[in-house]
């Protein structure tokens, strides 16, 4: 009995770093974010959007400023204050609804690779002191985003609905009952 006990020790010890040694590594994934963000056709596309939006604000800024050294009145300053001031609230607001929009499809693409190729983590080549070059993905990222197409164009505005005419009804009763109180004042006045 006091051989047995040793011995299932051991066998159970045995057991125990076989399954470990069977275990397979854990794959990482390292990307250069900021290279995989804005290196590919998507983010190009994000740019040509946001500069054609912004094209005709700037000649309306651009005008406004003429007009202003040409003649600087309060109009003219005025004008130009309210063109500088719409081309960077317009542009300011569309630049981050097209980042959150890339991003939202950046980070999809990173887990989808993530799943893919079995990672257990994708991390940021900033935040790496030091990796080797096999298991930098940038590239792959890069070519993933190349394959994404989105929409840039601005989702279309819900059309505002007419208030609704206050009904017949509701209209001949509102004045009753303001005349009400009158009317029981005046009673009270008359005795």
């Amino acid at each position: 009995m006091k051989r047995i006990l040793p011995l299932l020790f051991v066998a159970l010890l045995a057991l125990g770093l076989s399954a470990c040694n069977q275990e397979q590594p854990i794959k990482i994934g390292v990307v250069d974010e900021a290279a995989a963000f804005k290196e590919n056709k998507l983010a190009t596309e994000a740019m040509a959007h946001l500069q054609e939006m912004g094209k005709p604000l700037q000649q309306k800024a651009e005008a406004a400023y003429k007009a202003m050294q040409a003649n600087q009145t309060e109009e003219t300053v005025a004008a130009y204050k309210l063109a500088m001031g719409e081309l960077q609230q317009t542009m300011n607001a569309e630049q981050q609804r097209i980042v959150a929009m890339v991003d939202a499809k950046f980070n999809e693409v990173l887990e989808n690779y993530r799943n893919e190729k079995g990672l257990a983590l994708i991390l940021s080549k900033q935040a790496v002191i030091a990796s080797s070059e096999t298991v930098d993905i940038t590239k792959d990222i890069v070519a993933a985003m190349d394959n994404v197409t989105m929409d840039f164009s601005l989702p279309e505005a819900p059309k505002a609905e007419a208030p609704a005419a206050p009904a017949a009804d509701d209209a001949q009763a509102a004045p009753a009952t303001e005349e009400a109180p009158k009317a029981d004042t005046e009673k009270k006045d008359a005795e």
